[in-house]
């Protein structure tokens, strides 16, 4: 497994003012509309959840968060390179608090910060340009980079600061463009014998009307986040994402059944060329029953028949519990 790491950096307003008029960055932050913003989208391998139009949107609609949307262009009218969402939670007098989760993103064949480590400074340098123009006072942001000494240290000359060592979270997807014996062939034997278990068992895959599916959602989850004391993610916002509209955006909640009786449940997410496993829940006898692997296997039949091309199996790391993050490990994405 290769997960992707994320680090989480910060850096204060003062720090950033005090930097601005050191270097002028060769790329720039432009305000996007929707119309420009999915032309770019279409154009990013593994687009990450976090960055996408749509959950920028649940946010805003759920909770205290404004989304600000740019595209990052090579100089104030030249070539787009790549796309970045910032949530934003607005502070009264002082401005705003920014945080950036598995951003920027960037067009494919544009440029890639990975090798090119000068282009890496160059595109941190302008949104640390845009958080002065936009009153940001403060950045947090957990970019899709390997936490390496020398991320570390061209963002620590932008006045990006690395905290929260335990916290960084990472992610592993998995490649659906293989036909399905290849991609059920590379997770882990476990894994693929508690798959065989279930479908001897004979559980049955039901997709209901997303209205019903979310009133079930919403009871038997927030149950499991009582019961189990973890935070988990709010279903005021699972209820937003399951509402928003976009070109490459799918909402899909998957039941599986045994004996009539529902016994686990996943709803998974659909953006640009990814989807991404968001929840679950399983049922004291769906657990015996190995509900979950089944019906993440049925969600990567499904939506490699809607055309997605990678699977994301959800965080690793960070506050994820032990068995869920076992689970995750064991389906071997990259």
């Amino acid at each position: 497994m290769k997960p992707v790491p994320l680090g989480d950096f910060r850096s204060l307003g003062m720090r950033i003012r005090r930097l601005e008029d050191k270097t002028i960055p060769p790329y720039r932050l432009v305000a996007a509309d929707r119309e420009t913003w999915d032309r770019c989208w279409a154009q990013v391998q593994g687009s990450p959840l976090y960055q996408s139009w749509e959950y920028g949107a649940a946010r805003h609609h759920s909770q205290l968060f404004r989304p600000e949307r740019f595209v990052i262009r090579r100089g104030a009218e030249g070539a787009p390179v790549g796309l970045l969402q910032v949530l934003v939670y607005a502070v009264p007098l002082l401005g705003g608090v920014a945080r950036i989760s598995r951003g920027p993103v960037f067009l494919n064949g544009s440029l890639s910060p990975e090798q090119a480590p000068e282009d890496l400074e160059a595109v941190f340098g302008a949104i640390r340009a845009a958080a002065r123009r936009q009153r940001w006072r403060l950045i947090r942001i957990a970019p899709e980079l390997p936490p390496s000494d020398e991320t570390t240290a061209h963002l620590g000359r932008l006045g990006f600061k690395r905290r929260l060592e335990g916290m960084a979270v990472a992610s592993a997807v998995i490649d659906l463009a293989r036909p399905p014996e290849e991609i059920r062939a590379g997770f882990h034997s476990k894994w693929r014998n508690l798959l065989n278990k279930s479908e001897k068992i004979g559980l049955t895959l039901e997709s209901p009307p997303l209205p019903a599916a979310l009133a079930f959602l919403a009871r038997e989850y927030e149950s499991m986040q009582r019961d189990k004391g973890f935070q988990g993610v709010p279903t005021g916002l699972l209820r937003q994402m399951a509402a928003q509209e976009g070109p490459r955006w799918a909402c899909r909640l998957l039941f599986a059944r045994h004996a009539q009786d529902r016994c686990g449940m996943v709803m998974v997410v659909g953006h640009g060329d990814t989807c991404t496993y968001l929840v679950g829940w399983t049922s004291e006898p769906g657990r015996a029953l190995q509900a979950n692997s089944f019906l993440l296997w049925q969600a990567m039949l499904l939506f490699r028949t809607l055309g997605y091309r990678f699977f994301d199996v959800g965080g690793l790391g960070g506050r994820t519990t032990e068995g869920v993050e076992h689970c995750k490990k064991r389906l071997q994405g990259r």
